[in-house]
């Protein structure tokens, strides 16, 4: 969205919303209480939409996930009104990271492949990229390491190609899932090449869970391979880092799997020491469900029983409140895949509508070829093509002879099915590739050829004018000829860079009046302007 468009103080706001509300979620509802109140009182859908999404994003950042479920949703129908592709990927997004984290695969696949639609509809790399690392991470939870690697190259692929920035947190997590996918998959040579990369991104911008990350997959890698001193060494540089003021929640599984890990290894006091840092820095019913697996697992290798047993008494309970919110999640999930579906129905439907209109505006009603608003963007697209490569590039006019007697003795009816059939044999030439056609106003049209000659152009000109001979349209009251004749005027040659479309239109109309003048049911092509505007004077 563009923030210029509203008050200096309301795109102040809005820019600091998108920049802060996740780590600053309180002072984040603040001002999206004053945007809110702001676009009820001045009608505007687009900042509503805005507000919408943010609280969102203000509602996850709380980890309140359902409710930001729900006004992600919300926005998602409100985002397609305003027509912000951007944001209504990144909704996708959201929803399909929220559905994955609360255990609906399904549902988050869903919101991924939509909003991979709308990113490679719209050309939203940025959002594409973070969606397709996001998908690829859903197969990485399901153990399909090949599906994850191939997603997650297409993130390389989509960064390589585009101009756009994708982020060093963005390109960091990539590297990491390709390196752990190859861990998994016993080619320890490409997963040490991948945090090679990593290690020199990290040289560029260090976050504290870019280096956690980087040292939870030492550990695994260097443990694999039983290399013990390494591995002891990446232990302990996990265990050093200062995770505060870190997103834990969005690092839980890797600091889930270290945690067993060094259990596995005996390594008691660093095992607890991380659960108790994991604690004191997240918080939330997955986080709580997956410490007491945790300590569960620690008291069942240490042998205590009774403390087992009252943590699984714990746990059991835990498990019948998470089971109840599950019920909630499914029901809330239902309604969210019939809103997503709706949404997509609208989307499809206001899309078919913008076709049908686009379609009005570049059509003529008559004739149904290119009409002159389409023809403005075909001249123009086509002169840069030619004088960007080099190519020719050929303009013509042409008109129907004495067309307005024939309109007047035969009737309008019958000039425009005339018009039509006329239109017809002119559209026959966009069999050839690069020919481009439309109606001009009235009885005149307007063909575009690319990269041909001026003895190609000659050729299709007079195969023109024996297909409109050949239509056998009578024309008792003109002055050339029984039977319904065109004339054409062409103006063919490589574009400067001191012409405009409008020269070669206007040389071909030279040429077109020249051809009239001397005798209709013709054609001329000139290629240049100085022989255009003679022969339109009578000079050749």
């Amino acid at each position: 969205m563009e923030n210029m468009k509203f008050p200096s103080e309301i795109a102040d706001l809005m820019a600091w919303v998108e920049k802060n509300v996740m780590n600053d979620p309180a002072r984040g509802g603040e001002c999206l209480d004053k945007l809110e109140n702001y676009a009820r009182n001045t009608h505007s859908d687009e900042l509503s939409a805005f507000c919408l999404f943010y609280r969102g994003y203000q509602s996850y950042a709380e980890s309140r996930l359902q409710d930001s479920m729900e006004y992600l949703s919300q926005a998602l129908n409100a985002l397609v009104a305003v027509e912000n592709w951007y944001q209504a990927a990144k909704a996708y997004n959201a929803i399909g990271n929220i559905s994955d984290f609360l255990g609906d695969a399904s549902l988050a696949i869903d919101c991924y492949l939509k909003g991979l639609d709308l990113c490679r509809e719209h050309g939203i790399v940025l959002a594409e990229h973070d969606i397709s690392s996001n998908l690829a991470n859903v197969y990485l939870t399901l153990n399909d390491f090949e599906s994850a690697v191939k997603l997650l190259k297409y993130c390389e692929k989509l960064r390589a190609q585009s101009s756009a920035t994708v982020p060093l947190v963005a390109e960091t997590v990539v590297k990491a899932n390709i390196a752990m996918c190859y861990i998994q998959m016993g080619d320890y040579d490409k997963a040490e090449e991948y945090m090679e990369q990593m290690r020199d991104l990290m040289a560029r911008s260090e976050t504290p869970l870019d280096v956690a990350s980087i040292g939870i997959l030492e550990t695994k890698l260097f443990h694999v391979r039983g290399e013990i001193e390494k591995r002891d060494a990446a232990i302990v540089k996990v265990r050093e880092m200062d995770l505060t003021g870190a997103n834990v929640f969005d690092a839980l599984n890797e600091l889930y799997h270290h945690a067993l890990l060094l259990l596995e290894l005996d390594r008691v006091d660093e095992f607890l020491g991380l659960v108790e840092r994991i604690e004191s820095l997240a918080e939330g019913p997955t986080v709580e469900k997956h410490m007491m697996e945790l300590r569960l697992s620690y008291y069942e290798k240490i042998g205590d029983e009774a403390s087992c047993a009252a943590l699984a008494l714990k746990y059991y309970k835990l498990a019948r409140r998470r089971e109840e919110e599950h019920n909630r999640i499914v029901c809330n999930n239902i309604a969210t895949r019939i809103r997503l579906h709706e949404e997509e129905s609208r989307r499809k439907e206001a899309e078919k509508a913008n076709l049908v209109l686009k379609q009005k505006s570049e059509r003529d009603a008559l004739t149904g070829m290119n009409n002159r608003y389409k023809l403005n963007e075909l001249a123009e697209t086509t002169f840069q093509r030619a004088y960007r490569d080099g190519l020719p590039l050929t303009f013509e006019i042409l008109d129907i002879d004495c067309f307005k007697e024939y309109n007047d003795h035969y009737g309008h009816q019958a000039g425009d099915e005339c018009l039509i059939r006329i239109a017809e044999a002119i559209r026959s030439l966009e069999k050839y590739e690069g020919v481009h056609t439309a109606r001009y106003g009235g009885d005149e049209f307007v063909i575009i050829y690319e990269n041909y000659s001026k003895q190609e152009v000659e050729k299709m000109a007079a195969e023109l004018q024996e297909k409109v001979r050949g239509l056998n349209i009578e024309h008792k009251h003109s002055k050339v000829s029984d039977r319904v004749t065109i004339t054409q005027g062409l103006f063919n040659r490589i574009p400067t860079g001191g012409n405009k479309t409008w020269d070669f239109l206007y040389g071909a109309d030279m040429a077109l009046y020249g051809a009239k003048q001397r005798s209709k049911n013709n054609f001329y092509v000139a290629t240049s302007f100085e022989e255009a505007r003679a022969y339109n004077q009578g000079d050749k």
